[in-house]
């Protein structure tokens, strides 16, 4: 298996924060966050909005490991949810993320997705950051 084709880039922008839990493991955290979303190659003319909640375990060393789940809402109407993995590393300068994406919606249009995982790239810090999908092959 390979990363193919880019297919998404987004511009997220958090929108909530919470501290669910502290101990020995690490920190555990709860975000909101918004994003905006472009499509590239096979999703060239998408642009969607993004609302997902992220749920992270920093541990000491500043490894981090977390879920997320979301739904991208296109601008036709259309709507697609998916569920994230990931695995990453804090730092004092922000974070950077790479996990896999798996996709569901009832849309004809976009039902190629339904059949498609993305592996996710991601860096930024605590303002903001940027997500981009690449097909897994």
């Amino acid at each position: 298996m390979a990363i193919g084709e880019k297919l998404f880039e987004e511009k997220i922008t958090p929108a909530g924060f919470a501290i669910k839990s502290v101990g020995p493991e690490g920190v555990e955290t709860e975000y909101s966050v918004t994003g905006e979303i472009t499509g590239f190659g096979k999703a060239e003319g998408v642009k969607a909005t993004n609302m997902a909640t992220m749920r992270n375990l920093v541990r000491p060393g500043g490894i981090t490991t977390g879920t997320a789940q979301g739904v991208m809402t296109m601008t036709d109407g259309d709507s697609v949810v998916w569920k994230l993995c990931y695995a990453g590393k804090t730092s004092s300068t922000g974070v950077k993320l790479t996990g896999t994406v798996t996709f569901m919606t009832m849309s004809e249009k976009l039902a190629w997705l339904n059949s498609t995982i993305c592996v996710m790239e991601a860096a930024g810090d605590a303002k903001a950051h940027t997500d981009v999908f690449y097909e897994w092959s």
